[in-house]
C-alpha cells in the first residue's frame, strides 16, 4: 500500500509540473498586441556570424504595453515570432557579438575564472547605443542594422 500511495504522490507532482512548463511552451502568456519581427545584421558589409540583438522600449506604447524582446542572430540573421514578439511602437535596439577564440590566458586552469568574451560590436551600438527602430502593427520582416566596426 506505501507503494501505491508513493505512486500516486509522484504522478500528482509530475502532474502540477507539467501544467506548470506547458504555458512556456506556446507564447508569452499575456494579451499583448505583439507582432514578429525579423531582419539582418551586417558587420562591415559581411553577415554578423552570431550574436545577439535586444530592442528596449523607450516608452509604454499607446497599448499601455512596455515589453522588450530580442533574438540570437546567426549568419546575419534574426526572426522573433509573433508569439513572443514586440508591441508596436518605438525601440532602441542593442547588437551583441563575443569573439569566442580569445582562449584562457596561459597558466590558467580551466574553472578558475569566468572567460569574459571580446565584444566584437562598439559600444555605439549596444551598451551606448543610438540604434532605434519602430515597429508598426503588422510586424517587420526586413528590418537592417548595417554597422561598422571602426
Amino acid at each position: 500500500m506505501v507503494g501505491r500511495h508513493h505512486w500516486r504522490s509522484w504522478s500528482r507532482l509530475l502532474l502540477v509540473a507539467a501544467g506548470l512548463a506547458v504555458p512556456g511552451c506556446w507564447g508569452s502568456g499575456d494579451d499583448a498586441p505583439r507582432e514578429p519581427v525579423a531582419g539582418t545584421v551586417t558587420l562591415d558589409g559581411k553577415p554578423l556570424a552570431t550574436g545577439a540583438i535586444r530592442f528596449f522600449p523607450t516608452q509604454a506604447n499607446s497599448f499601455g504595453f512596455a515589453i522588450e524582446g530580442g533574438d540570437s542572430i546567426k549568419n546575419g540573421k534574426f526572426s522573433i515570432s509573433r508569439e513572443v514578439g514586440l508591441v508596436p511602437g518605438t525601440y532602441r535596439v542593442s547588437i551583441y557579438s563575443g569573439d569566442a577564440t580569445a582562449g584562457r590566458p596561459k597558466g590558467v586552469a580551466p574553472g578558475r575564472f569566468a572567460q569574459v568574451a571580446k565584444e566584437l560590436i562598439p559600444f555605439k551600438y549596444n551598451a551606448q547605443s543610438t540604434l532605434t527602430t519602430n515597429v508598426p502593427k503588422g510586424g517587420l520582416s526586413d528590418l537592417r542594422f548595417d554597422l561598422q566596426s571602426k
